[in-house]
């Protein structure tokens, strides 16, 4: 699997929907921090090492502020995000996109 086989909207949707920053911390985690992993939002079992992949490049592309290494974990949606989402909806993208 690659960055460019994990869908953006979702991972945006959720960013959006979670109205805080998120993180990219596991699932078993626990604690209040593990309900914004953005894991809930890829396939399952992806690799750390993909998932900051991943993340580096919606922060490239202006569609999340962040962390690009993981080291703090947070992540936030911006305006571009926001406008894609909104584009994305118009266009009628289906959320595997």
């Amino acid at each position: 699997m690659q960055c460019k086989d994990i869908p953006t909207l979702p991972i945006l949707e959720f960013i959006d929907a979670q109205d805080a920053w998120c993180n990219w911390f596991p699932i078993d985690l626990g604690g209040s921090d593990n309900l914004r992993t953005v894991r809930y939002a890829m396939p399952p079992d992806i690799p750390d090492k993909l998932i900051h992949a991943k993340m580096r490049q919606l922060i490239k592309n202006g569609l999340v502020d962040g962390c690009p290494c993981g080291c703090r974990g947070d992540f936030e949606i911006t305006e571009k995000g926001v406008e894609f989402i909104n584009q994305s909806k118009k266009e009628g993208v289906s959320h595997e996109s």
